[in-house]
């Protein structure tokens, strides 16, 4: 019974996060809150080594993007003032408790592939004048498709690892 008000926290949560950010490019501080226990109760476990290593990822991911744009720029710059919401990067904090380093890694990386060729789709065919892409909104319902789909299978999404299943 609790794992059921958990994950219907889960849903609720990750569905409000996407509406707030495709509808006002921001996301309120509180549901980062609520994402990140509810994610750690569902996960019923807490390994410290696995957070860090996910940490230290994301870490080298925007230091290699900071010195990408600074680069790009001409000046060192802050990444969050035009490039990354701080939302973007608060989001990948709160997922980063809930999986092991493998299945963060391929989120992350299968996330950012899938909305770069959606978004690259929608801008080839629509050519707005402005836009910008509500990244942590988009990666909550892909967070939220791959959570439907674990319970279905009657797996945990944070034990799944892709790169070696039969283990």
């Amino acid at each position: 019974m609790v794992q059921l008000f958990v994950n219907a926290a889960l849903v609720l949560t990750l569905l409000a996060m996407a509406w707030q950010d495709f509808r006002y490019r921001g996301i309120s501080w509180y549901h980062f809150l609520t994402l990140g226990v509810f994610l750690c109760l569902s996960k019923g476990r807490f390994t410290s080594g696995e957070v860090l290593i996910n940490l230290v990822f994301l870490g080298m991911v925007f230091g290699l993007l900071t010195a990408w744009f600074s680069f790009k720029e001409g000046r060192l710059l802050n990444l969050f003032s035009a490039h990354i919401g701080l939302g973007d990067l608060l989001f990948l904090l709160c997922i980063a408790l809930y999986f092991s380093f493998s299945s963060f890694f391929l989120f992350y990386l299968l996330s950012t592939l899938l909305i770069l060729i959606g978004v690259g789709i929608y801008l080839f065919w629509s050519k707005p004048e402005s836009f910008t892409v509500p990244l942590a909104g988009l990666q909550s319902l892909l967070l939220l498709t791959a959570l439907m789909w674990s319970w279905g299978q009657g797996q945990e999404l944070y034990e799944f690892n892709l790169l070696y299943p039969y283990w």
